[in-house]
């Protein structure tokens, strides 16, 4: 049996949060190769998340950890991972967004996954896993390759019924093996709200181990960003377009720029002057950004 804490952040969304657990909990009653504690923290929600999950999940080895609103994504998700580390006894953990219902097929492509890396490599790796819109069946999120280290233009690996290789991944259903835990720790402090994620898989792939696509769709997630982000703020004071490129829930330009530092020092220039040409010219730099997603 393989042990697996499920590691969450929460802030609000109960619907969502209850329908994520009620996924993981009922499937977890259905197979019996694997075992699985969640760590949830609710980072200040104002919707009695943690007394409704309480009352509602009571029977289920469900960790509810409280936090006041200011760690975002990132913050929780190590606050998450610390404890069920603390508690021990994982095999590995997996990384879940809220708003991610998992399919029944997850947990048994994540052990013939950790077999195939165990058989090819020689060692436990990271498994990505893909989600798709519940609506129209289109790709959201998973792994990907960067086709360019100057644009960071990237390339998704779609499910194709083969393990696949890739570089870098989304968080909202991605497997971290204890054995890559043991060398690389876990998510970076310094993140605020997002961009962890890419970071730790970025990193992990730098240190040689793998980072495997699992073979099939193994969740379901809308896509909440927006494909062309900018056209409100171009509608935006100039105040106020400063005040978002700074935001953990804007551009988060302090995020932006540790990444380069850690995993691509030398765009490190070009985007922090990216970041304020952004601001002071929004046209501009709108068709600078089209122009390099296009190469």
């Amino acid at each position: 049996m393989r042990h697996i804490a499920v590691i969450l952040t929460v802030h609000n969304r109960l619907d969502k949060t209850v329908a994520c657990l009620n996924a993981v909990f009922s499937q977890r009653e259905k197979y019996s190769f694997f075992n699985v504690d969640v760590f949830l923290t609710d980072d200040g929600s104002t919707d009695d998340t943690s007394k409704i999950l309480r009352n509602r999940f009571s029977a289920k080895p469900l960790h509810i950890l409280s936090a006041g609103g200011n760690l975002f994504w990132n913050g929780g998700m190590i606050l998450s991972w610390k404890t069920a580390i603390e508690h021990g006894g994982y095999d590995g953990y997996l990384w879940l967004n809220n708003d991610t219902i998992v399919l029944p097929n997850l947990w048994k492509e994540l052990q013939e996954a950790d077999q195939y890396s165990k058989k090819q490599f020689g060692k436990s790796g990271i498994y990505v896993g893909s989600t798709k819109d519940p609506s129209t069946g289109q790709f959201t999120y998973g792994g990907f390759d960067f086709t360019s280290k100057w644009t960071l233009k990237d390339k998704f690996l779609h499910p194709d019924g083969s393990f696949q290789l890739c570089q870098c991944a989304h968080g909202n259903v991605t497997y971290i093996s204890h054995e890559v835990v043991e060398k690389m720790g876990i998510l970076c402090e310094q993140y605020q709200h997002g961009g962890g994620d890419h970071d730790y898989t970025y990193l992990a792939y730098k240190a040689g181990f793998p980072l495997i696509v699992l073979k099939e769709y193994v969740g379901t997630c809308e896509n909440d960003h927006k494909q062309d982000g900018y056209a409100d703020f171009l509608s935006m004071s100039l105040k106020q377009r400063i005040k978002y490129l700074n935001s953990p829930l804007g551009f988060n330009l302090h995020n932006t720029l540790l990444f380069q530092k850690r995993c691509f020092p030398h765009r490190y220039p070009f985007v922090w002057i990216m970041g304020y040409l952004k601001v002071f010219f929004p046209k501009n730099y709108l068709k600078i950004y089209r122009l390099c997603r296009k190469q």
